[in-house]
């Protein structure tokens, strides 16, 4: 047998156990709850500052010329923050209005607030793009599966007009936004509120989502089973640490669930 046969022997090998792997595991589920930004869409490094740009354009305007680098530091440091303590999600009325403080050292009107907060509801909104194929995944999963959504964002009006906007929404039963619980995962409230919705067990879903800290570690200290993908950049990253849980599936690409659609192979 020559290397190229060997290689492609072990490759197959490999593919098939994967495949077992999933349809055991699918074997297991009653449900799959997704992450939203760079699991479902990307929402990396690139959109972030898309959505910085748009924002400082719009302070320029009001109120002057301001340190664009100095933004990236505020608004990197408002996002990070919820992930400390308790898990609080961010009031982004209050970031925004803290925000104009730190960099210009005066007071936004309330009109300006929601002036801005248009604006960082429409750059969002627009930075993102979904591929067609996660509608065929989704709808190869819900005939099998019950769906639901957990996203970390200080704005349910953006997620669920994104949805709604890519026709992402039929999919799911239940979408839960950190804005709309005051704190993010991996608090374990998010999940809660998503399992009982779908009054499926936690140890029958599979949460799928790119956050090492706030879907991987929040999902199994939840009790539900995990799938870490890694499929586009985040613009936010946690150290694995000693202790940390494991997930039950690592995923290079959304499209590798598929697997838990095929019937079982008895």
């Amino acid at each position: 047998m020559s290397e190229d046969d060997i290689k492609t022997a072990a490759s197959s090998s490999t593919h098939g156990k994967i495949v077992r792997d999933m349809q055991q595991l699918a074997h297991q589920l009653e449900s799959l709850i997704f992450d939203y930004g760079n699991t479902l869409i990307e929402f990396g490094p690139s959109q972030v500052d898309a959505c910085d740009l748009a924002l400082s354009v719009a302070l320029e305007n009001m109120f002057g010329t301001h340190d664009f680098s100095s933004l990236q530091e505020i608004q990197h440091r408002e996002r990070r923050s919820p992930y400390e303590g308790d898990f609080k999600e961010n009031d982004l009325a209050g970031t925004t209005r803290s925000l104009i403080h730190e960099l210009f050292e005066t007071d936004a009107t309330d009109e300006q607030i929601a002036n801005l907060l248009e604006v960082r509801f429409n750059v969002m909104v627009s930075a993102i793009h979904v591929n067609p194929e996660v509608h065929g995944l989704l709808d190869r999963l819900s005939q099998r599966f019950r769906l639901g959504l957990i996203s970390n964002y200080p704005c349910s009006r953006s997620i669920n007009h994104s949805l709604a906007q890519h026709g992402l929404d039929r999919w799911f039963e239940v979408v839960v936004v950190s804005a709309d619980v005051g704190h993010v995962k991996p608090h374990p409230r998010l999940f809660e509120l998503a399992v009982s919705s779908l009054n499926v067990r936690r140890e029958a879903t599979l949460y799928v989502g790119d956050n090492w800290l706030g879907d991987v570690q929040g999902a199994k200290r939840f009790g539900m089973k995990a799938a870490w993908i890694r499929q586009y950049i985040p613009y936010e990253d946690f150290p694995q640490n000693a202790g940390d849980h494991q997930p039950d599936l690592v995923l290079d690409h959304l499209s590798e669930l598929a697997g838990l659609a095929h019937p079982i192979q008895e």
